[in-house]
């Protein structure tokens, strides 16, 4: 099932100490790494250039603590094999306690 979104959105699954750290305040991680690989620039490509949002998923049993970030910068490092995703703006967080830094129950 795929869905429509008004900005061009990538919806990534990630582990819950760096959901917590992208969602910490003050925030402590900027820059979010994938491997370079066909997959991922093919995932890539089908959202366009920057700036687009990047949904963070963490965990799969409702419900899903879930992060829309604003992607300002894509740089493709060849000598590390990795994608550098430069957060920007949180834009939108559900079921997860930003003071706490754990999902909300």
């Amino acid at each position: 099932m795929t869905m429509k979104y008004s900005v061009p959105t990538l919806v990534v699954n990630i582990k819950q100490q760096f959901f917590a750290a992208i969602l910490a305040q003050p925030r402590r991680k900027f820059i979010e790494y994938r491997d370079l690989t066909d997959y991922w620039e093919t995932r890539l490509a089908k959202v366009g250039k920057p700036p687009f949002n990047l949904r963070l998923l963490n965990g799969m049993t409702p419900p899903v603590p879930e992060a829309t970030v604003r992607v300002t910068k894509v740089v493709r490092k060849k000598r590390s094999k990795t994608i550098e995703l430069h957060l920007g703006k949180v834009l939108n967080v559900k079921h997860w306690d930003r003071k706490k830094e754990c999902p909300k129950r």
